[in-house]
């Protein structure tokens, strides 16, 4: 039961760490738009929070097969009680990870807004450029 625990609190901690991280990854897409030299640093960003999400998602399923394995050294009660704070660890991860995972599209969804806005205001300099050499 302590492995059990200590996965738990680990996966808790990262669960922590990533909100942080979304958090950050979120800030930083509201006060600038990257530029041109950047458009890797948030996809690689992006990409690895992807991956974590599936790390959790496999651990997740590494807990659900652990809460139904046969436990012969402890009795009934403690069987029980040691189920239900794995399902609701594992309840608690889903819905974290959940949430991780909406962060996430909505961090996307940032930067891909961010990212148009900043052709469109390219596109507006281009024309008004335009306009000054035919004017001149």
């Amino acid at each position: 039961m302590s492995t059990a625990r200590q996965q738990l609190e680990a996966q808790r901690a990262e669960a922590e760490r990533l909100r942080q991280r979304v958090a950050e990854l979120e800030a930083q897409a509201a006060a600038e738009p990257p530029s041109v030299s950047e458009k890797e640093g948030p996809g690689q960003s992006l990409e690895q929070l992807e991956a974590l999400v599936e790390t959790k998602d496999q651990e997740i399923q590494t807990l659900k097969s652990q809460t139904g394995g046969p436990r012969d050294a402890l009795d009934a009660t403690v069987f029980s009680a040691g189920q239900m704070v794995s399902e609701l660890a594992v309840a608690d991860l889903e819905t974290r990870n959940a949430e991780l995972e909406h962060q996430l599209r909505a961090t996307e969804r940032s930067l891909e807004e961010a990212r148009a806005e900043r052709e469109r205001a390219r596109a507006e300099v281009g024309r008004a450029a335009q306009l000054l050499d035919v004017r001149l």
